[in-house]
């Protein structure tokens, strides 16, 4: 049984579709990278998973329950995380209230201290800010304090939308380090939209492409380069 599965999904603002007849399956443990021109749907899609907004229609499954028509909490609870576009940390909050924002949903109480320990051994940097404001941290300090608070909500599924957005290569280079090596620690299937086609190819996976809403191409991102999908996902195919 898939992970996720995504049948026909549909998405609209409007009269504008920016989603038609999406399908895919993703396998437990896996790394997909979701890539395409601005205007693709690829953060509709995240969104879409993540309960932020309502399909127009179609099915999303995860381990076979249906998540279609839950809201964004009912969805977390059952196992499935998200680190939005830009962030979005409590920058009033300290770095450790951010982290136990996520844990407020969870059952497990006795195992958050473990997490927390997890996390802060993946970004040594947000042990040492513990107290500090999280809008005194760097941008990619920032990033890592999102990716490490949905990690604290105990997630089966993560969607990170645009980790390297406006971030330093060397700093993008560092939180997909931590990324892949907690993904490997924690056993996590991951969906991640990159921009950059060839740091996903870099870091490895599986990757859809998508254009106007639709999935164009989907295959191993390290073979996408050496071929023409990358320039016909972003500019049509040659007519």
């Amino acid at each position: 049984m898939s992970k996720l599965a995504v049948h026909d999904l549909a998405v609209r603002y409007g009269k504008l579709t920016a989603l038609a007849e999406v399908s895919f399956t993703v396998v437990e443990g896996e790394r997909v990278f979701i890539s395409g021109p601005n205007g693709a749907g690829k953060s509709s899609l995240l969104s879409a998973l993540a309960g932020a907004v309502r399909a127009a229609h179609g099915r999303i499954e995860m381990d076979g329950d249906i998540l279609s028509g839950l809201g964004p909490e009912a969805i977390a609870r059952r196992g499935l995380s998200m680190v939005p576009e830009g962030r979005r940390i409590f920058a009033g909050l300290t770095v450790q209230e951010n982290l136990m924002v996520g844990t407020g949903m969870r059952r497990d109480r006795g195992a958050v201290a473990d997490d927390l320990e997890t996390v802060f051994n993946a970004f040594p940097i947000l042990r040492e800010r513990a107290r500090a404001p999280a809008g005194a941290l760097s941008g990619g300090q920032q990033q890592m304090l999102a990716i490490s608070r949905a990690l604290m909500t105990n997630p089966k599924v993560i969607l990170v939308d645009e980790p390297s957005l406006g971030l330093a290569p060397k700093v993008v280079d560092e939180v997909y380090d931590r990324l892949t090596d907690l993904q490997t620690l924690r056993g996590l299937t991951m969906i991640i939209v990159e921009q950059s086609s060839a740091r996903a190819a870099r870091v490895g996976g599986r990757m859809l492409l998508m254009r106007s809403g639709r999935i164009v191409a989907d295959g191993d991102a390290t073979g996408f380069a050496a071929r023409d999908l990358l320039t016909e996902a972003y500019f049509g195919a040659p007519t």
